[in-house]
């Protein structure tokens, strides 16, 4: 990993917890969006076993008030609880998401034009540094 290379931090606050069985939104409370394929507004729902990557969650993007399709990306699961990780721009950008335990905020720490082919095998150890108060 390009060590000088340092995520976009983007903080969530969920708007429904416990509304949907298996589906959250959550609003941007604190970040810039300006550079990253996220919006104000993301859909968190768990998967329903209909794609082969078998992620643990999708996430959704919104944009003039309609939920975007495709989704854009899947959310997969690392050695670390409450955190996940994905990808968008066919790898490009990386993404690593942060829940509070209780599910009621999420951070995203977005890494553009990342070149860092192991991703998925790898322990996230790499991310370390940029990753704050959370238990890796």
């Amino acid at each position: 990993m390009n060590t000088a290379t340092k995520p976009i931090v983007l903080k969530y606050d969920a708007t429904n917890l416990g509304k949907f069985k298996s589906t959250t939104h959550y609003q941007l409370t604190n970040g810039n969006l300006d550079i990253t394929d996220l919006t104000e507004l993301l859909n968190l729902s768990v998967d329903r076993e209909c794609a082969k990557s078998s992620p643990t969650y999708w996430i959704q993007t919104r944009n003039d008030n309609k939920w975007q399709k495709p989704r854009l990306t899947g959310l997969f699961k690392t050695e670390s609880q409450n955190i996940y990780k994905g990808d968008t721009q066919k790898g490009r950008t990386k993404l690593v998401f942060v829940f509070s335990d209780l599910r009621q905020t999420l951070t995203v720490y977005y890494f553009k034009d990342l070149n860092y082919p192991n991703f998925y095998k790898d322990d996230l150890s790499r991310f370390k540094a940029f990753l704050q108060n959370t238990n890796l």
